[in-house]
């Protein structure tokens, strides 16, 4: 049996909490979710039905839907994902400070938490490298970021 046959055989993809206090049941909030991430809607609206689904679900269950490789590019050097770069980048200035020069991508939410979004140009913006620095603040990668200015 793979890993993943392993995952999906286990008794449950939810985490051993209890739901009562939700409105309405963990499976239906589940569908719903899933439906928004999937869905034409507001890049927030994604970020919150994530947001639900992590409270939801076990890690491991969650990032094995989310993480399919037959769907989702896992390279940033897929050609989808570059296609992507060049749409967000030809909006042609940093959309913080309006700067011209050092144009990157920046994934509103973050590539490794919503693998949908990786491809999704409403899930990106385009940033100088001053503001998309700025924007990974308290993040492992902000030290690596900060030293290519």
């Amino acid at each position: 049996m793979t890993e993943k046959q392993k995952i999906f055989a286990d008794n449950s993809a939810f985490k051993t909490e209890n739901y009562s206090h939700l409105p309405i049941s963990p499976e239906e909030m589940i569908i719903n979710s899933l439906s928004l991430l999937l869905g034409d809607y507001s890049v927030y609206r994604k970020q919150a039905a994530l947001l639900i689904l992590k409270y939801l679900l076990r890690k491991e269950f969650l990032e094995n839907i989310l993480n399919d490789g037959h769907i989702y590019p896992y390279k940033r050097e897929d050609k989808r994902v570059r296609k992507w770069k060049k749409d967000v980048l030809r909006k042609g200035k940093c959309e913080v400070c309006g700067a011209t020069e050092q144009l990157e991508a920046h994934h509103i939410i973050h590539w490794s938490e919503y693998p949908m979004g990786r491809v999704d140009v409403n899930n990106g913006m385009c940033l100088c490298h001053k503001c998309h620095t700025d924007e990974h603040k308290n993040e492992r990668v902000f030290n690596l970021m900060i030293s290519r200015r």
